[in-house]
């Protein structure tokens, strides 16, 4: 592992090459992250006491469910708050150093990708969290669309510059370490 921030600058009068991560790259981080947030979020429950069930009830759904819900009502208000706030809170816990110092959450760092500026440069931290990630945020909590929203924010991504919509709004993009900017030149990688 390089731990120096990559020279991701074109050299004057060389050729533009698309360092563009691929769909399936950026899905396999997600993913990734995904599987990160659902382990925090285990600890959380476990400790809440979320995660004990009446084993007569575990094979009938709606009766888990209903329990779930009427330990999660016992809770106390902070509880709640913490319960509430926790997947915020720990996303910044599990990917926010690498985000300010490298432009990747975990599964970013795992695929070989990074979030940089049109310009190929890091963006501020500040930058990243507030127009790129709190934006899909709030509009994921907007009642009765917010799912909506948060698919088109996704799908934008097949477009042909492989850009989700929080990627246009923060003037961002993902790429691929792996591709030098430029062809005469290799980059610093970031693995």
């Amino acid at each position: 592992m390089n731990d120096q921030a990559p020279d991701l600058q074109p050299t004057p009068n060389s050729p533009q090459v698309d360092n563009t991560a691929s769909l399936g790259q950026r899905f396999a981080a997600f993913m990734l992250d995904g599987v990160f947030m659902v382990i925090s979020m285990m600890f959380l429950m476990q400790y809440l006491g979320l995660t004990e069930f009446d084993p007569n009830k575990a094979q009938d759904a709606q009766a888990m469910q209903t329990e779930i819900l009427a330990k999660v009502a016992a809770l106390s208000n902070g509880q709640k708050v913490l319960l509430a706030l926790f997947p915020y809170i720990s996303f910044l816990v599990l990917h926010g150093y690498l985000l300010s110092r490298y432009g990747q959450t975990i599964g970013k760092r795992i695929m070989g990708i990074a979030i940089v500026t049109m310009d190929n440069r890091l963006p501020p931290f500040f930058q990243l969290i507030v127009q790129r990630y709190l934006i899909q945020w709030l509009a994921g909590r907007v009642p009765m669309v917010g799912g909506i929203l948060r698919l088109v924010d996704i799908l934008a991504i097949f477009r042909a510059d492989k850009r989700c919509i929080h990627d246009h709004l923060a003037g961002t993009k993902v790429i691929d370490l792996r591709i030098p900017v430029t062809q005469g030149k290799p980059t610093s990688i970031i693995v």
